[in-house]
């Protein structure tokens, strides 16, 4: 197992720092509220969930909360990619998550941040899309949120990046896992899979009312079949 360095408050805010030039003309983010309970400032701790679409996604989120301190979950494959880019991403706060060997101690460092008030930020599809089809929500922001009393934010991005674009982000209101699935008395394992089926559609439902409110006529894509053939 990959040795987990302390985050530093220096390289977290020079990694901000300096990207900054670079990802605000890249994201140029455009922000909607859902709703007046909605609020451009995350709550502490909680749990940002969103859709991903592209590698884009976390340093827009990092650039447009910036005074947040939000520990993503990254997969293994970043942290492969040589001995800087692993040291830098345990610096700047990064949780990793080994998918090929089912290490599931992301879990446990998860639910430290929160206990800490921090932040965690999650993108429950796990991957990119294949063929711009997005994969289904995995139960892991649900798993960490039943054993935490802290409310999962869900935001959904378009993924419109580029120098001579712009990306549209809408914000949900913060939701209670009870709310989403209020009989506690079903097995775990089942509460989880409900909890994720309507986490994943609260997300895209705030991808169709983004398109609606830019003025577009088509639903956003959904997940789709080739995610049952893949973990």
């Amino acid at each position: 197992m990959a040795r987990r360095y302390r985050q530093s408050k220096f390289w977290t805010y020079w990694v901000k720092v300096t990207a900054w030039p670079v990802i605000k003309p890249y994201t140029k983010p455009q922000v909607f509220l859902l709703n007046d309970k909605c609020s451009k400032r995350l709550p502490k701790p909680s749990i940002l969930a969103s859709n991903h679409f592209a590698l884009a996604d976390m340093p827009l989120y990092w650039e447009y909360f910036f005074t947040t301190n939000i520990r993503f979950l990254v997969a293994e494959v970043m942290f492969n990619k040589g001995s800087f880019m692993n040291w830098l991403l345990y610096k700047v706060g990064c949780l990793r998550v080994d998918r090929n060997h089912y290490d599931f101690s992301f879990i446990g460092d998860s639910l430290d941040c929160l206990d800490r008030g921090e932040v965690i930020g999650i993108f429950p599809s796990s991957r990119l899309p294949v063929g711009g089809v997005p994969f289904s929500f995995k139960p892991s922001v649900a798993i960490i949120a039943m054993h935490t009393n802290a409310p999962i934010v869900p935001i959904y991005t378009d993924g419109n990046y580029g120098f001579n674009k712009r990306s549209h982000v809408m914000i949900g209101e913060p939701i209670n896992i009870d709310d989403l699935c209020p009989d506690k008395t079903l097995p775990d394992s089942k509460r989880a899979r409900i909890i994720t089926t309507e986490l994943e559609r609260i997300v895209y439902d705030l991808g169709d009312e983004l398109n609606r409110r830019l003025g577009k006529n088509e639903p956003v894509v959904r997940p789709g079949k080739h995610d049952k053939q893949e973990k």
